[in-house]
């Protein structure tokens, strides 16, 4: 074998347990998707700032391993290794899933895109239910709050309920319009977690929105050119992948075909 190469072995094909926790489960329902997705994630991502050596099952002995979160139609599953820690229903399909904490907040939530709403859930269970007044393409965690890729218009599109089943502990959250922006440092690629107070309904123009608060409306996102602050308005603009950790995001302009990051 030469120096620096490796073969490997293929064990078999990977299945998300999420699959096996489905067949458990009994028959599924006739209307459910053969589509669904799962991502994997170390359990330290949904660990308490302040609460380090608490495990996110509530025991000190239980072994490390990676959890997944399983989607399929309506229905989220978790797992943990080999056991499901949690299952969530919701009212629509679920169009995307990520981990974020918003602001200051030391607790992970788990924050879950529909067409028409956002629905955030705490590791405890509880929800929070948020209309969205724009359609919502995709939601992206970051280290200040949660970004949300728009579309242009203000109406978001229609779609009939897949599932019957209310949420347990849901809270429509009422929340005071508030108008502000996020400052960027430096130029076109640079987004910040330091809003300032703008006048006017500025949100229903910015192509990216950031939530940092649960009681208020999402924000508008500003760019700054030549010392200038702007909202962000380019819907061609598409983020691909974004940091929970560090304040760093990547993006693709399908217009210009060019890959950009933002600090």
């Amino acid at each position: 074998m030469s120096v620096g190469v490796r073969h490997l072995t293929v064990l078999g094909e990977f299945k998300p347990f999420g699959l096996i926790a489905e067949a458990l489960d009994g028959k599924p329902p006739d209307n459910i998707s053969d589509k669904y997705d799962y991502f994997l994630f170390d359990p330290e991502l949904v660990r308490d700032r302040g609460e380090a050596d608490r495990d996110v099952g509530g025991s000190q002995t239980e072994p490390s391993c990676d959890h997944e979160l399983f989607i399929r139609g309506n229905r989220i599953i978790w797992t943990t290794g080999s056991r499901v820690f949690k299952r969530f229903t919701l009212p629509s399909p679920v169009i995307m899933v990520c981990w974020c904490r918003l602001g200051d907040m030391s607790e992970a939530l788990l924050c879950v895109l529909q067409m028409e709403s956002l629905t955030i859930y705490n590791t405890s269970g509880e929800v929070v239910f948020i209309p969205l007044p724009r359609t919502i393409t995709s939601i992206w965690p970051l280290p200040f709050g949660l970004l949300l890729q728009a579309v242009e218009g203000n109406s978001p599109t229609q779609v009939p309920f897949s599932s019957s089943s209310p949420l347990l502990s849901e809270r429509d959250i009422s929340r005071p319009r508030r108008d502000s922006g996020h400052s960027p440092q430096n130029n076109y690629s640079y987004l910040s977690a330091y809003g300032h107070m703008i006048k006017g309904d500025t949100a229903s123009m910015s192509s990216h929105l950031i939530l940092s608060d649960l009681l208020e409306e999402p924000m508008s996102t500003y760019i700054e050119e030549r010392g200038k602050l702007n909202i962000m308005k380019d819907f061609d603009e598409r983020t691909i992948w974004t940091s929970g950790q560090i304040p760093l995001m990547a993006s693709y302009n399908k217009g210009s075909s060019d890959y950009l990051h933002h600090n």
